[in-house]
């Protein structure tokens, strides 16, 4: 499933913070692991529970208007993902500032972007000689 997400520049930053977030720890499992602790052995440490960034898993593409032959103060967002990752993540986006794209609007941007990205992977692929 694709979605497009129109964002307007003044809002891009907030998305990208929610696109870029760093994966971190936020608490222990009830699991003990062994770690190397140099000259010293080995020491027991609690396991760490962690906060993904699907977005960075999954992966995305963000693409100026103007970039896409567009006159508009507008960026897009291309996420190609399965249903239940956006019922996870999609609120976030929206409170970020993010709009839905859908219907022809949708379908000319998706368009847009993925004319774009194959023709960079063709340019990638004629430079190392498989093109």
């Amino acid at each position: 499933m694709i979605k497009i997400y129109e964002i307007p520049s003044d809002k891009l930053s907030s998305v990208k913070n929610i696109l870029e977030a760093p994966e971190k720890a936020i608490g222990e499992l009830d699991v003990e692991i062994e770690k190397e602790a140099g000259k010293k052995g080995t020491k027991v440490e609690k396991a760490k529970e962690w906060q993904i960034n699907e977005f960075k898993r999954q992966g995305y593409i963000i693409r100026d208007a103007k970039a896409l032959g567009m006159d508009k103060k507008y960026n897009y967002l291309y996420i190609d993902a399965d249903a239940d990752f956006f019922e996870r993540n999609e609120k976030t986006l929206l409170d970020a500032g993010a709009k839905i794209l859908e219907n022809t609007e949708h379908e000319k941007i998706k368009k847009k972007i993925e004319e774009l990205e194959s023709g960079a992977s063709a340019g990638v692929g004629f430079i190392f000689g498989k093109g």
